[in-house]
């Protein structure tokens, strides 16, 4: 028997959203159908509240893959961080695996869909394989990043109720600037039952443990789990998933995703430092524009800076990073970009900054980098520092310091030839073929007794 039906799912899908993850979908559902596997993607295409939970689902083509797309309405009552096991969902889930009878159930990420596509693979005897692109089996935030700023190490109830109090200005606005003061009020109110009643603290404690609970159980009953670095493995082991479950499998880049272009060795004349990516707090590119004005106070050399990204979609911190830069002519915010363009706007730049603040995974910006031969400027964290090694093929800086990040840079700039030998140390990204293979060769572990062939 070789395979022949995949049933995936995973939170958005392409066209309408584009993200690591949904690229990654599409990625695997179109080559595993130009290999003669019958693929069906489950998304999530709309979230609204109304008066009761109910889905309804319309079909449609990307190219030979057939996609369902789900418009939810959850009640009123629900929370979306604490969203984790819906019972209709579930049920959507059940009728595809009844009704198609899919050999391989393979979820993507857990955002949206939570635990109903495992649930159903398993009440109906199907393997799962579940690719972790991000911290959601984690945190309810996703982010595992505090409310005060501060990196967490994995669920613990009353942070992350810390954390999802922190959605309303008021207490986010003290966390930030007495995270210590916060830390002891929510442990007073956790002790003290009528402050806890007071603020609806017992059923959200209730719910972040149920929470934490079901999703590490349901990681140990899928058959197998692909993470995209070490470090997120890492950490989802240290929070209780069995190791023996996990495949490491880093990401990759496919050229024909992208414009054709002829790459150039890294500008030195005048040295371009670039950021491409989402324009939002947690991605730290304030950060980037303050270093940027340090080292240009500190050299006479020509400098610029290039800001690629969607300003819109918050624009209160892209109107905080506009007065950061001032009348500084050599910072342009050239706004949202096509992503099949990336490969060549990176070749007009000299280095590409990754400044997050928080983990981060597998940032698909850095293999992109890396593809248009670009070293790297990343943050000292997560899955950044797996990919970007520092002094080889980039260099890394301390999360959050605007003095570190300006340290880095100022080097780059006073030792340009510094650039061509960091480049040099750029591996080969890998190949479209290279990583499915690897996906098969999971898909096998989990199909002991089905050969699951490899398409030629």
């Amino acid at each position: 028997m070789s395979l022949q039906r995949v049933l995936l799912a995973v939170h958005h899908y392409p066209p309408r959203r584009v993200g690591g993850a949904e690229l990654l979908t599409q990625r695997l559902a179109r080559w595993l159908t130009r290999h003669g596997v019958q693929v069906r993607v489950v998304c999530v295409e709309n979230v609204e509240r109304g008066s009761a939970t109910k889905i309804h689902a319309r079909d449609e083509m990307d190219g030979a893959v057939q996609v369902q797309r789900l418009d939810v309405t959850f009640a009123p009552e629900q929370r979306l961080p604490l969203w984790f096991d819906e019972p209709a969902l579930r049920e959507q889930f059940a009728l595809l695996c009844a009704d198609w009878r899919p050999d391989i159930v393979h979820l993507v990420s857990g955002y949206l869909m939570g635990t109903a596509p495992l649930d159903a693979a398993r009440s109906h005897n199907i393997a799962s394989v579940v690719t972790l692109t991000d911290f959601w089996f984690l945190c309810p935030t996703i982010q595992l990043l505090r409310g005060d700023g501060s990196l967490c190490a994995g669920p613990e109830a009353l942070e992350c109720a810390r954390c999802l109090y922190d959605e309303r200005r008021v207490f986010r606005t003290i966390d930030r600037r007495a995270p210590n003061v916060m830390r002891a009020f929510w442990k007073t109110a956790n002790a003290q039952t009528w402050l806890g009643a007071s603020l609806g603290l017992p059923p959200i404690l209730h719910s972040l443990h149920a929470r934490r609970d079901t999703l590490i159980h349901a990681l140990n009953q899928a058959d197998a789990i692909i993470s995209l670095t070490r470090f997120l493995a890492d950490l989802h082991i240290a929070n209780g998933v069995t190791r023996e479950k996990f495949f490491i499998k880093p990401d990759c880049i496919e050229p024909t995703d992208f414009d054709a272009v002829e790459f150039r060795p890294p500008r030195t004349d005048e040295i371009h430092f670039g950021y491409l990516g989402q324009i939002t707090p947690i991605k730290g590119v304030d950060v980037l524009l303050r270093a940027f004005l340090e080292v240009e106070k500190k050299t006479n050399k020509p400098i610029r800076l290039h800001v690629y990204g969607n300003t819109n979609a918050e624009p209160s911190y892209a109107r905080a990073l506009q007065h950061i830069a001032g009348d500084a002519s050599n910072i342009t915010f050239h706004g949202a970009y096509e992503h099949r363009r990336a490969l060549a706007l990176m070749n007009e730049m000299s280095v590409i900054v990754v400044p997050s603040l928080w983990y981060e995974n597998s940032p698909r910006v850095i293999f992109e980098a890396f593809a248009a031969k670009r070293p790297v400027i990343g943050t000292r964290v997560g899955g950044i520092a797996e990919v970007v090694r520092d002094k080889e093929n980039g260099l890394l800086f301390e999360r959050d310091s605007v003095q570190d990040l300006a340290r880095v840079m100022l080097r780059i700039v006073q030792e340009p030839a510094l650039l061509q030998d960091l480049a040099q140390n750029i591996p080969a990204p890998r190949t479209l073929d290279e990583d499915m293979r690897d996906v098969l060769r999971v898909y096998e572990t989990v199909m002991p007794r089905a050969a699951v062939e490899t398409p030629r």
